[in-house]
């Protein structure tokens, strides 16, 4: 288990980073017209869902593999610094595990559910499924990336350091804004989040990479 970090770690940001990067394409080009922070309008959105059922199901399919690449990737990092922080990335493994459980039962219900739905039990499906990923699965990824964060400050360079606070502030804000209902914050923060994100990831990886090496 001890060389586990140093094989493996780069490669688990890499593909946090390629799969975020992917995900985060489909929802520019796909998903966003069937969400609320992409589309305002109810019966647009069902009328949307229910005329792009394969597309739909398949983008939440990929957004499921960007959870699990994303729990891989705090799972090295919290390899790499358990030892110093212990308590730190044992409960940042926690919230990254509930977290995804929240993600992956929201993202479900929005495939398996909400197509075929209609009107207020649409809309009462959607809401949870929204507060489930954008304000309870988002908010405790936030929460496992700022104890990781800590848990690795003395190792981590400035830039990597500054471009987490960054990540974790757009991740916070997409919380908050999820559990206000501000469809407007919600875009806003996504879109800043998911860049952030990979360039994040990936500039993780390449130190990863360099400290194996």
């Amino acid at each position: 288990m001890a060389d586990v970090t140093p094989r493996h770690a780069p490669t688990a940001a890499y593909i946090a980073a390629a799969v975020n990067l992917a995900a985060g394409l489909v929802m520019l080009l796909t998903l966003r017209y069937g969400i609320p922070a992409g589309e305002s309008e109810l019966s647009a959105r069902i009328a949307y869902v229910g005329d792009h059922v394969l597309a739909w199901r398949v983008g939440w399919l990929l957004w499921n593999l960007a959870a699990i690449s994303l729990l891989g990737f705090f799972v090295v990092l919290a390899a790499r610094w358990r030892e110093r922080a212990p308590i730190l990335c044992g409960l940042a493994l926690l919230c990254a595990a509930a977290g995804l459980t929240a993600d992956l039962g929201a993202e479900t219900i929005l495939a398996v559910v909400s197509p075929g739905l209609r009107g207020e039990t649409y809309a009462v499906v959607e809401s949870i499924a929204v507060g489930l990923t954008g304000y309870l699965g988002n908010g405790l990824y936030a929460v496992a990336g700022i104890l990781l964060t800590w848990a690795g400050r003395r190792d981590l360079p400035p830039l990597l350091l500054w471009l987490a606070a960054t990540v974790w502030t757009a991740a916070l804000w997409l919380s908050v804004a999820t559990l206000v209902s501000s469809n407007a914050g919600q875009f806003a923060s996504a879109a800043a989040l998911m860049p952030l994100f990979v360039l994040w990831a990936g500039l993780t990886g390449r130190w990863l990479s360099g400290r194996a090496s």
